[in-house]
């Protein structure tokens, strides 16, 4: 039943779109110490599987600001209903939104500490 079901919101137009077709996921980059944001595409990267459910693996890669180059391997397992069961990451730890933007504001932070250090140093010579 489940497979016509699919199959008729697939003509009626009642696929996901906007917010209903992505998930966020944010990870800390143990290697370049930074805080890294990524998606899942509901629509296009997740794969069945045996159990049912989906499964997806993503690799994010960071910014290279700072010169360094990482990357942080994310594998998600999701229920029916694309819900978030469990998650791995290899090469930095997960992160909620809230915790992410907390980073995003430590590392501004720093690098305006940074910015004004480097001023008044060259003010001083």
């Amino acid at each position: 039943m489940g497979f016509f079901k699919r199959i008729m919101r697939a003509l009626t137009g009642t696929a996901p779109t906007g917010s209903d077709r992505y998930l966020p996921i944010y990870v800390f980059s143990n290697r370049c110490r930074e805080a890294v944001a990524g998606q899942v595409d509901f629509l296009n990267e997740l794969s069945q599987t045996e159990e049912g459910g989906y499964y997806v693996r993503k690799v994010l890669h960071t910014s290279g600001q700072a010169r360094c180059f990482g990357q942080v391997e994310v594998e998600l397992w999701l229920d029916n209903n694309r819900r978030l069961q469990r998650h791995e990451v290899q090469g930095g730890r997960w992160l909620t939104a809230k915790e992410y933007q907390a980073e995003l504001d430590a590392a501004a932070a720093r690098a305006a500490a940074e910015q004004e250090e480097a001023a008044s140093s060259t003010e001083t010579e």
